[in-house]
């Protein structure tokens, strides 16, 4: 279910400005920030400033294209060009924060 914010939750917040982060990257949809917890030297999650649950619940064209180029931004000028793309979707496949998210992971950053 897609909604305009969710009050409980913390990427909402944090897209809202109302939780400090270290910021990356943003545009119109979306915004980047570092992973508090990181799995690799270059943990940087990339969310949508709309609240849905996950990537299936994410059906809007233009949000899901500034996700994207959001995306492709941040892995150019943060990573060596080599990274991996994540989402993860559900609790059993590692998903923590139910508000769609990416994770751009690199060994190497630029």
């Amino acid at each position: 279910m897609m909604r305009e914010e969710n009050l409980d939750c913390i990427f909402c917040k944090i897209a809202n400005g109302e939780i400090p982060s270290k910021l990356i990257g943003e545009n119109e949809h979306a915004i980047a920030f570092l992973d508090l917890y990181p799995k690799a030297p270059v943990h940087i999650l990339v969310v949508p400033k709309i609240h849905s649950e996950n990537i299936l619940l994410l059906d809007n064209s233009s949000i899901l294209t500034g996700l994207f180029e959001l995306i492709r931004e941040v892995a150019a000028t943060s990573t060596d060009g080599q990274f991996k793309l994540q989402f993860n979707t559900g609790e059993r496949e590692g998903q923590s924060v139910f508000h769609t998210h990416a994770h751009v992971l690199s060994q190497q950053s630029k």
